[in-house]
C-alpha cells in the first residue's frame, strides 16, 4: 500500500500537512537512506523513513485536547524568539506524541483553541471547502453601524491579505460595551481585525467561542481538556470523515 509521504509524515505526529511540506522541501526527510524532496513522494510498506537521520513511525496513540488560550501566547510549537507558546500550557507528554495546534489564533487573541496529533483531521478542519464554522466575540471601541453589518454579511475586501472575505454570519450583543458576534467559515490570519480595522473601528479584545461542534464549557484561561468521544466522532463528520 502507497501512502502520500506528506500524509504519512503528518500521520507520524511531525505536525499538519502544510507543515510537513516544510520539512520535505527542505530536504530533511529520506525514505530507504535516500533524501527526497518532492511532495508528491510516495511511501510505501516496509519503507524505512526518517527526519535528520532519526527513523519517523506512525503514532498509535491520537490526542484531541481543547485549550482555553490567553491572550500573549504564540500558537506555534516552538519559537525561535522564546516567547510563550500554547504548548507551554501543555503537558510534555503531548508534544513528546506529536499534538500541535490546528490553525492559528494570534497573539492577543484568546479563546478556543483545538490541539491534535491527527494530521488528517487537522487538514481537513483548515481547508475552507469543509465549512467548519468558528465563533468570535470582539469588543470594539465604539458600537457597529448596520450598513457595516451588511458589508461583513456580503464579504468585504481586505488589502492587507489580498483578498475579499467569504460571507460571514455578524450580530451586535451589547450596545452600551459594544459586543459583536462573528461566525466565520473560514479563517485567514488576522481576518477579524483587518475586516473591523478597514471599516474604522477599533478591536479592544477578541476571543473564540466555539469551533464546529466545541466549546469550551467551563475552562478557565489556560487550562484543557481532552474531547469526548462523541466531540471527535461529530467533529471527523464536520470535516467529511
Amino acid at each position: 500500500m502507497k501512502t502520500r509521504l506528506n500524509k504519512f509524515l503528518s500521520q507520524s505526529g511531525l505536525g499538519s500537512r502544510r507543515a510537513v511540506e516544510e520539512l520535505i522541501t527542505s530536504g530533511r526527510i529520506t525514505i530507504n537512506g535516500k533524501r527526497v524532496t518532492a511532495l508528491g513522494s510516495l511511501v510505501e510498506d516496509g519503507d524505512k523513513v526518517a527526519l535528520d537521520g532519526s527513523p519517523v513511525r506512525p503514532l498509535e496513540q491520537r490526542y484531541y485536547l481543547i485549550l482555553n488560550k490567553p491572550r500573549g501566547y504564540i500558537t506555534t510549537v516552538t519559537d525561535d524568539r522564546n516567547r510563550p507558546t500554547v504548548m507551554d500550557l501543555v503537558p510534555e507528554k503531548y508534544r513528546r506524541n506529536g499534538v500541535f495546534p490546528v490553525g492559528r489564533l494570534d497573539r492577543d487573541t484568546s479563546g478556543l483553541l483545538l490541539l491534535t496529533n491527527d494530521g488528517d483531521l487537522a487538514f481537513r478542519l483548515t481547508k475552507p471547502r469543509f465549512h467548519v464554522a468558528k465563533e468570535y466575540i470582539a469588543e470594539l471601541d465604539r458600537p457597529l453601524d448596520e450598513a457595516d453589518i451588511m458589508k461583513i454579511r456580503k464579504g468585504i475586501y481586505l488589502p492587507q491579505l489580498g483578498l475579499k472575505t467569504r460571507p460571514a454570519q455578524v450580530e451586535c450583543i451589547e450596545e452600551s460595551r459594544p459586543l459583536v458576534r462573528v461566525i466565520l467559515t473560514e479563517g485567514k490570519n488576522r481576518q477579524i481585525r483587518y475586516t473591523f480595522q478597514n471599516l474604522g473601528y477599533r478591536v479592544r479584545s477578541l476571543e473564540r467561542t466555539s469551533y464546529g461542534n466545541l466549546s469550551m464549557k467551563r475552562l478557565k484561561k489556560g487550562e484543557h481538556r481532552h474531547l469526548t468521544d462523541a466531540e471527535v466522532r461529530l467533529l471527523k463528520k464536520t470535516a467529511g470523515m
